[in-house]
């Protein structure tokens, strides 16, 4: 029963806290109740029995804003702080025998200032401060409030508090859109890296499985080889299981934490990937020169995903072409250049960047490095520089040095 009682407190708790505007802590908000609440008794207290009615009346019109907001779900408003406020303190002033000797009546009126600036416009704070001191000089003038200069100060410190509050309020309110905005552009980062992830996995199995089912096919049609073709199938088979596999676990990276990550492709694995085409019947060859080592994982990720999209894309188009493969890893970056040899026409028609082309650039890019894709005199070509050490300026790609 303390259990469920509690989390109903909680769940009101915890709504009430979505209608104080930003900026504005429950103990802030509770203070400054609090010391409304402990002006007002003590400003009873000071008058005599027969003020007790008024003082009860006005204590009443007081707590109008907090009833409100607690009660009737109604979001803190200035106008009717400033409004039930300035009315209870009237009421005080000039409804009871006054005056009264250091009088803690007018401290709701200076509460108030400070609700209204913090709360508000800058106008509207100013404007609820002029009211203030406008009650408290008509107040003076008819004899019924001493010290008059001391109050007014606290009514200027007041607003003066009450602005420095809303500019952190604002600023506070900057701060949660930025980073609001922050986590947005992340998720969608995020969501664009798994995109490139399974289209990238997704081109590289099916352009291979389809270079599989296409000698499988012509083992069959043309050299009536059963065996060929059965080898050509369980490739494609095993193949396209570890497509599945690798598909479900680019998925997987939507569910799981910062912390927790899986051995992704590296620059050793390109090997291993044109090994995977030429099997398919691809005639493409790989030369790699230099340390590969020095290769970070993340690079090694990029360039592995280069090179199968290259070879994909050379599958697709063009699968009974001539390809290259060409890493060369230097002392300050990384060269991936990926050929092979087009008709026109298919030169022509591949011209438009895609979404594998985009891919690459984009990742190419974010690694501070260059790329360039587009046809050359043999066919087409897609040429990757990117530096070891990211950020440095003074690296440029080898086909832009002069």
């Amino acid at each position: 029963m303390l259990r469920a009682v509690s989390g109903y407190l909680r769940e009101r708790l915890r709504r009430k806290r979505e209608m104080i505007p930003v900026g504005i802590t429950w103990t802030s908000f509770i203070a400054v109740d609090a010391i409304e609440f402990g002006g007002w008794v003590i400003a009873i207290v000071q008058r005599p029995a027969a003020d007790l009615p008024v003082g009860l009346a006005g204590f009443a019109m007081s707590t109008t804003p907090m009833l409100l907001f607690f009660f009737f779900n109604m979001k803190l408003s200035p106008t009717v702080i400033w409004a039930a406020w300035s009315t209870a303190t009237a009421m005080m002033l000039f409804g009871t025998s006054t005056p009264v000797h250091t009088d803690f009546a007018p401290v709701l009126l200076v509460l108030m200032v400070l609700a209204v600036a913090a709360l508000s416009s800058v106008a509207g704070g100013l404007a609820a401060a002029v009211s203030a001191v406008a009650l408290l000089l008509a107040a003076s003038a008819l004899h019924r409030l001493d010290a008059v200069a001391l109050y007014l100060c606290f009514v200027g410190a007041a607003w003066l508090l009450g602005y420095v509050m809303r500019s952190q309020r604002l600023l506070m309110a900057k701060q949660i859109e930025a980073q609001e905005m922050l986590s947005e552009h992340a998720a969608a980062d995020e969501r664009r890296r798994i995109a490139r992830e399974v289209h990238d996995v997704i081109a590289h199995s099916l352009s291979v499985t389809l270079l599989h089912v296409t000698g499988a096919r012509r083992g069959l049609q043309q050299d009536r080889d059963v065996d060929d073709a059965i080898e050509a199938l369980e490739q494609a088979e095993q193949l396209g299981r570890q497509a599945m596999a690798d598909i479900r676990r680019t998925v997987g990276l939507l569910d799981r934490g910062p912390m927790k990550t899986t051995p992704e492709p590296a620059v050793h694995d390109i090997g291993i990937l044109v090994k995977d085409f030429e099997r398919a019947g691809l005639a493409v060859t790989l030369r790699i020169e230099g340390p590969t080592e020095r290769v970070s994982g993340v690079l090694g990720l990029a360039l592995y995903r280069i090179a199968q999209e290259s070879l994909a894309n050379i599958a697709k188009h063009a699968p009974d072409s001539k390809a290259a493969v060409v890493l060369e890893v230097s002392a300050n970056s990384a060269k991936l250049a990926i050929t092979n040899q087009l008709p026109a026409a298919v030169s022509a028609a591949q011209s438009s960047e895609g979404r594998g082309l985009r891919g690459m650039r984009q990742r190419v890019e974010l690694l501070g490095g260059a790329i360039n894709a587009g046809p050359t005199d043999a066919g087409w070509a897609v040429q990757a520089d990117v530096p070891l050490h990211e950020g440095d300026a003074s690296w440029r790609p080898w086909w832009c040095k002069q």
